[in-house]
């Protein structure tokens, strides 16, 4: 199967995101999702990073937890 072919079976790949700008925008990430936003809308591809890269996952879930805290 062709590379033009799978594409067009798949549809056109998302946004990568990459350890670097996890980091970068871990923190609106976090706080759209407790704002009931769109997170995902905001920060294409971030969920599938988190999915796919246990480090930023558990940095994530720190300051996920951390905010839920201080709120």
């Amino acid at each position: 199967m062709t590379h033009e072919l799978m594409r067009r079976l798949l549809g056109p790949a998302g946004p990568e995101v990459t350890c670097e700008t996890c980091f970068e925008e871990l923190d609106r990430y976090v706080e759209l999702e407790l704002a009931g936003a769109d997170a995902e809308a905001a920060v294409p591809g971030m969920h599938a990073h988190l999915e796919g890269c246990p480090a930023c996952r558990e940095e994530h879930d720190s300051l996920l937890e951390l905010a839920r805290d201080v709120r």
